[in-house]
C-alpha cells in the first residue's frame, strides 16, 4: 500500500473551476499512434498510459466483509482480477460491431427542482424488453452535462461496445445524468460555487426522480447488486459520495480523479471545493459494503491526484475493500477516464 503519512501531509491544492472541465476529448489530447486493425470504421481519439501503481484491499482483508462469507459482497470476485492493462485496440470502432443506441435527450420530471430534466441513455446492443439489464449511472465532470458522452470524439460507446462484443463486460443500460440539479434557467449564469451546490443535489434527484424513472421506463434489474455509479473529476466526487450515501441502492462505485469534497480533507479549506458531502466513509452494515469500489488517477494530475490518494488512505484506514491505481504520466485527462471505464465495466455485475 502507499505511504499514508506522506499523502496526508500534502500541501493544499488550489482548484480552478474553469480548468476542471472533464468529458470526452475536452482536454484536446490526441490518440496514441496504434496501428489500425482490419475492419476499423473510424478511430476514437484515445490516449494510452501505463499503470504505475496498484493497491488492492480485497474483501478477504476487509473488516467490513471478511467475516460475512454468506453475503455476495464477501465473495470478492471483482478484487480477484488484478490485471489493469487494456487491449491496444479497445477504443477502435469496427464496422461489424453493434454499439447500441444512445438517446441523449431523455426527459423526466425532477421533483427535486420542480421541473423537467434531461439525461442520456445508452442501450446495449440487442436491447430486448423481454430481458432485464443492470444499470450504470455515468457522471460527467465540472462544467459538463449529459451531452458530453455523445459528442463526436467520445469513446464510451466504442469502448463498451467492444467489450460486449468480446464478452469482457456484462450488458447493461448506461444512464448519463446532467449533474446540474437546479432550475435550467439558472445554469448559464451560475458561478462555480453555485454549480458545485447544484451538483451536490444530484443525490436527491437520482434517488427520488431519475432512478424511479429509469426503472419504470426501461427493462431494468433493480437492487444494489444490479446498480453501479462512476464519474470523472467532479463526477468522481459525486459518484464516490452517492455510492456511500445510497449504499442500500448502489452496489458498485467508480471514482476517477475525484476532487475534494467527499469527506473533510486538508485541500482548499474555506472554499466551496472543500465542502464535504459526508463526514466519513461509513458502511451501515456488512451487507451494505460495495461489491466493488475503484479509485484511479494520473501521476501528473495537478488538481485531483492528492485528493484521490487521501480518499484511498482513509478507505484503507477504515478497512473498506477497494482498488486503487495510478496511470503513469497521465494528467487530468481522457486517458484516465478511458482506462477507468474499461476497468470498471470489466469487473461490475459479476459477483
Amino acid at each position: 500500500m502507499i505511504n499514508k503519512t506522506d499523502t496526508k501531509r500534502a500541501v493544499p491544492l488550489v482548484l480552478t473551476a474553469a480548468l476542471l472541465l472533464s468529458g470526452c476529448g475536452v482536454n484536446g489530447t490526441s490518440a496514441g499512434q496504434n496501428q489500425k486493425p482490419d475492419g476499423v470504421q473510424e478511430e476514437t481519439q484515445v490516449q494510452t498510459a501505463e499503470v504505475k501503481e496498484v493497491a488492492i484491499l480485497s474483501t478477504a482483508e476487509s473488516r467490513i466483509v471478511a467475516d460475512s462469507t454468506d453475503i455476495k459482497a464477501g465473495t470478492g470476485i471483482a478484487y480477484q482480477d488484478t490485471d489493469f492493462s487494456t487491449p491496444e485496440d479497445y477504443f477502435y470502432k469496427y464496422s461489424n460491431v453493434d454499439y447500441g443506441e444512445i438517446d441523449d435527450r431523455v426527459t423526466y420530471y425532477s421533483s427535486t427542482i420542480g421541473e423537467d430534466k434531461q439525461c442520456g441513455v445508452l442501450l446495449p446492443p440487442g436491447y430486448d424488453t423481454s430481458n432485464k439489464y443492470p444499470v450504470v449511472y455515468l457522471l460527467h465532470g465540472f462544467g459538463g452535462d449529459h451531452f458530453d458522452w455523445n459528442r463526436g470524439d467520445c469513446y464510451v460507446q466504442d469502448i463498451y461496445g467492444n467489450m460486449l462484443a468480446n464478452n469482457t463486460a456484462v450488458p447493461a443500460i448506461v444512464v448519463m445524468p446532467d449533474m446540474y440539479t437546479a432550475p435550467a434557467d439558472t445554469k448559464e449564469t451560475a458561478d462555480g460555487e453555485q454549480k458545485r451546490a447544484a451538483y451536490d443535489k444530484l443525490v436527491y434527484d437520482l434517488e427520488n426522480d431519475l432512478m424511479p424513472y429509469i426503472e419504470s421506463h426501461y427493462a431494468v434489474k433493480t437492487g444494489r447488486e444490479n446498480t453501479a455509479i462512476i464519474g470523472t473529476s467532479q463526477g468522481g466526487t459525486e459518484a464516490l459520495a452517492i455510492g456511500f450515501l445510497l449504499q442500500d441502492k448502489i452496489g458498485y462505485i467508480g471514482s476517477l480523479a475525484p476532487c475534494p469534497g467527499v469527506i473533510p480533507t486538508p485541500y482548499n479549506e474555506g472554499t466551496y471545493w472543500n465542502t464535504p458531502l459526508m463526514d466519513d466513509f461509513t458502511i451501515e452494515s456488512p451487507a451494505m459494503a460495495p461489491y466493488y469500489l475503484q479509485l484511479a488517477a494520473g501521476t501528473t494530475d495537478p488538481w485531483c491526484l492528492e485528493p484521490t490518494k487521501y480518499y484511498e488512505n482513509v478507505l484503507t484506514d477504515e478497512q473498506i475493500a477497494h482498488t486503487y491505481y495510478l496511470l503513469d504520466g497521465a494528467g487530468h485527462e481522457d486517458s484516465v477516464w478511458e482506462n477507468g471505464l474499461y476497468q470498471f465495466f470489466k469487473r461490475i455485475f459479476k459477483q
